[in-house]
């Protein structure tokens, strides 16, 4: 049991780090008061995001997360010959 236990802490934690919030990954800093603001002309409007907005990013890391943790169980409750679905199948 607890060896399932580290694997899944192991596997929250890498997913977190690999769909950490933008500005956790890259570590911006946030702008102090002594920084310099050089007028500029307005250039191109900026491109669209190729990425999707972070709100269907994480939507989407949440699904996957929730999906490997279901398999994992269920695999894990095989590998201990246990019932899977706790359903008794006839023979």
């Amino acid at each position: 049991m607890w060896r399932t236990g580290r694997v899944l802490a192991g596997l929250a934690i890498a997913l977190f780090l690999l769909f950490a919030p933008p500005a956790l990954a890259e570590g911006r800093a946030a702008p102090t008061e002594a920084s310099v603001v050089l007028a500029q002309e307005p250039g191109p409007p900026p491109a669209p995001p190729a990425q999707p907005p972070p709100d269907e990013r994480q939507r989407l890391a949440l699904g996957v997360t929730g999906v490997v943790l279901i398999a994992l169980v269920l695999l894990s409750r095989k590998l201990r010959k246990k019932a899977v679905f706790f359903v008794k199948w006839k023979k």
